[in-house]
């Protein structure tokens, strides 16, 4: 099934970035692209983890948002823990228009919810269909998580992901895989994704006198000069920013 497929695979806070050039995507979130020369590598797989409510979700519609609106760039956002339904209401209240920009055949939102119940391969199938249905060249996977626990052991699910990348790698398909931390935790799923995608994005959310404060850090970034320092981060009815400066180190906990 999914062998048979392989071969098909072919609002913002500041002012929206342009078109983006050979080898650099832009992610729609200018305070980001700035620290991380200008967006992704073309074609790379970045990890974005987080505890719930941190805007891993935000950050993925507003990537997909912007490729389809600004860029060119169709995108697919395939999410085993949302329906399309909430996915569309989540982005509407940013006024992002998803309901729109699928009846133009630019984002696809796919639920895998009931697709998960037959099996790993089926729901990959799924996604490769949808990429290829509309020529994506942006991936959203939400989560990442989901789908490992999928696996018997660890080594089925690392070589599984592995296939996977290098697909989404030759079809020059910039993608963002999701990847949830329980409260409390640091380790990032089953510990070994962080060191097959190309890049790893931790949104950090913790207490600081009796307040939420919520933090960003790229500690990887390959082919990427970028700043090691971690960034405030905000969430408003623009979509998702980051403070103009890094954290000082005495601030930092």
């Amino acid at each position: 099934m999914l062998d048979s497929r392989r071969a098909n695979i072919t609002g913002q806070i500041d002012k929206p970035v342009n078109a983006p050039t050979s080898n650099r995507v832009p992610t729609g979130i200018v305070s980001l692209d700035r620290i991380i020369e200008g967006g992704l590598c073309r074609g790379d797989t970045i990890i974005v983890a987080g505890q719930p409510g941190t805007g891993k979700t935000t950050l993925g519609l507003q990537f997909l948002y912007h490729g389809a609106t600004k860029c060119g760039e169709n995108g697919v956002y395939a999410s085993v823990i949302e329906s399309s339904e909430r996915l569309k209401r989540n982005g509407s209240r940013f006024g992002w228009d998803f309901n729109r920009l699928e009846a133009e055949n630019k984002v696809s939102l796919v639920s895998l919810q009931q697709t998960m119940k037959a099996g790993v391969s089926t729901t990959l199938e799924t996604v490769l269909e949808a990429l290829h249905s509309i020529n994506a060249k942006r991936l959203v996977f939400d989560s990442l998580s989901a789908l490992m626990a999928s696996f018997e052991s660890k080594a089925e699910a690392r070589s599984f992901l592995h296939i996977m990348l290098k697909f989404l790698e030759s079809a020059q398909c910039t993608t963002l895989m999701i990847s949830e931390v329980p409260w409390g935790k640091r380790q990032l799923g089953t510990s070994f994704e962080e060191f097959l995608g190309d890049g790893l994005i931790i949104l950090d959310a913790n207490f600081d006198n009796s307040r939420v404060r919520r933090r960003v850090y790229i500690p990887k970034m390959r082919g990427t000069e970028h700043r090691l320092e971690g960034y405030d981060y905000y969430i408003t009815k623009d979509g998702f920013s980051l403070a103009p400066t890094p954290i000082p180190p005495d601030k930092i906990r």
